[in-house]
């Protein structure tokens, strides 16, 4: 009786850091000023955004939203120029999911 061997093609999970990054004190966020940067492309988003407002404005944090515009054409010029003026007022920016 001949034997076979079953592959199993699934690939292993990826190794995973634990580590989370630069955190962001309680002490910075009361008064600071944080952006968020969004595009109508992906509009799961919104729901991702009212959740960091909400939790950015709890700990005192002042959070301005900013929607990017065209990006070529004639409308480039002034999408580049409200981003100039939005992130010159921010501390910190988060665009998009920074996936």
């Amino acid at each position: 009786m001949a034997r076979i061997s079953i592959l199993d093609p699934t690939a292993p999970p990826p190794a995973v850091d634990a580590d989370p990054g630069p955190g962001i004190q309680a002490a910075t966020l009361e008064g600071g000023h944080f952006g968020i940067r969004y595009d109508l492309t992906w509009r799961s988003f919104d729901w991702v955004r009212d959740e960091w407002r909400r939790a950015l404005e709890v700990c005192g944090a002042h959070v301005d939203e900013w929607c990017a515009g065209d990006r070529t054409g004639a409308a480039a010029a002034q999408t580049l120029e409200s981003l100039r003026r939005f992130a010159a007022d921010q501390e910190v920016v988060v665009s998009g999911l920074g996936n």
